[in-house]
Parts: C-alpha cells; sequence; structure tokens
C-alpha cells in the first residue's frame, strides 16, 4: 500500500471502530460484534463478486476467496488478542494490578 493508501486504511478502520463503540451505548457489544462480523463477511461477498467478470468466475474463485478472508481475518484477530493482552492494563483495566 501507498503512504496514501495506508492512511485512508487506518482512517477507515478507525471510523468503523468508533462507530461500533458508539453502537454499543445503545446494544450489547456482543450484539454489535456479530453485527459488525456479518457485515464484513457481506460486505466481502460483494467485493469478490463485483470483482468478477462473470458469474462462472465468481463462482470459480469463492472457495479461494473464503480461504483468503478466513486466513487473513485469524491473522488480525490473533494480532489483536496478542495486542490487547500485551497492553490489557493500558487498554481495558488501568486501575487493575499486574497478573500474568
Amino acid at each position: 500500500m501507498s503512504n496514501e493508501d495506508d492512511k485512508v486504511f487506518w482512517d477507515l478502520a478507525d471510523a468503523f471502530i468508533q462507530k461500533a463503540n458508539d453502537a454499543c451505548e445503545d446494544a450489547d457489544p456482543g450484539i454489535v460484534s456479530a453485527a459488525l462480523l456479518n457485515a464484513a463477511a457481506r460486505f466481502n461477498a460483494f467485493v469478490v463478486a463485483t470483482s468478477s467478470i462473470d458469474r462462472k468466475e465468481y463462482i470459480d474463485e469463492i472457495e479461494s476467496s473464503e480461504k483468503y478472508l478466513t486466513n487473513r481475518y485469524r491473522e488480525i484477530l490473533r494480532e489483536n488478542l496478542e495486542d490487547y493482552r500485551e497492553n490489557y492494563k493500558i487498554y481495558v483495566r488501568p486501575d487493575e494490578p499486574d497478573a500474568e
């Protein structure tokens, strides 16, 4: 990604997270999380479909797209879970004593 694309990427990610945080004021965070995950899946299906030249190509790309997207999600999720593990006291419970 170019520097400009990188900035757009992080600005969008931050905006989606802010929208989800705002939604938690009126809905359970678990519901917000499930809705966000559903929206990401739906949007990714749209991107794969509209990136295909025709229905046959789309059908041919479904399995590889699913594999790529689920593997990428797993990698990103692991990175973020590790980040929260390392920074739990900062992000979640700043007043809690250190514990391993």
